[in-house]
C-alpha cells in the first residue's frame, strides 16, 4: 500500500510540474509579445523627428524591454530546471500524458514563432535607428528561421549562459 501512495504522489508531482511548465511558457509568451510590441514602437519612434521627448521614450522603452527580456531569461532557467527534473518520466509515461505533452509542444512552438518575429523586428528597428542617426544601414540578411536550431538553443539555453 505504501508504494501505491508513493507512486500516486510522484504522479501528482509530475502533473503539478507539467502545469508549472505550461504556466512558465504562458508567461514567457506574454513577455515575448511585450518585447515584440516595444520593438515595433521603437521602430516607429525612430521615424519621428528627433526631440528630447523621443529620446526619453526610447530610453524608457529600452528599460521596459530589458525587464521583459530578464523575465524571459528567468523563465527559461526555471523551465529548464523543472524540465530536466521530469524528463525521464516522459520516456516512461509519455503516452499517459500525451495531451499535456502536445500542449507543451504547441506552446513551445508558439514561443519559438514569436522569437523569430522578434528577431526580424529587431533587425527592422536597428535599420530605423541607423537611419535616424544618419548612419549607413547595415543589415544582416535574415535567413529563414531554422526552428530545430532555435528549439535546440531553447533547450540548451542554460548550458551556454553563465550561472550566477
Amino acid at each position: 500500500m505504501h508504494n501505491e501512495n508513493e507512486v500516486l504522489t510522484q504522479e501528482q508531482q509530475f502533473e503539478t510540474k507539467l502545469s508549472i511548465l505550461a504556466d512558465i511558457l504562458s508567461k514567457k509568451r506574454d513577455a515575448l509579445l511585450a518585447v515584440l510590441a516595444i520593438s515595433e514602437n521603437q521602430e516607429s519612434l525612430y521615424a519621428s523627428p528627433p526631440s528630447p521627448e523621443r529620446r526619453d521614450f526610447l530610453v524608457a522603452m529600452g528599460k521596459q524591454k530589458q525587464e521583459h527580456i530578464d523575465t524571459v531569461l528567468t523563465a527559461d532557467e526555471v523551465f529548464q530546471g523543472i524540465f530536466e527534473s521530469v524528463s525521464y518520466i516522459f520516456q516512461d509515461k509519455g503516452t499517459q500524458y500525451a495531451k499535456q505533452v502536445r500542449y507543451l509542444q504547441a506552446a513551445i512552438k508558439d514561443v519559438l514563432e514569436i522569437d523569430v518575429k522578434i528577431r526580424a523586428q529587431e533587425e527592422k528597428t536597428k535599420v530605423a535607428a541607423q537611419t535616424a542617426w544618419g548612419q549607413p544601414t547595415k543589415t544582416d540578411p535574415i535567413n529563414p528561421a531554422n526552428t530545430n536550431y532555435i528549439l535546440e538553443q531553447y533547450k540548451n539555453n542554460n548550458r551556454t549562459r553563465p550561472k550566477g
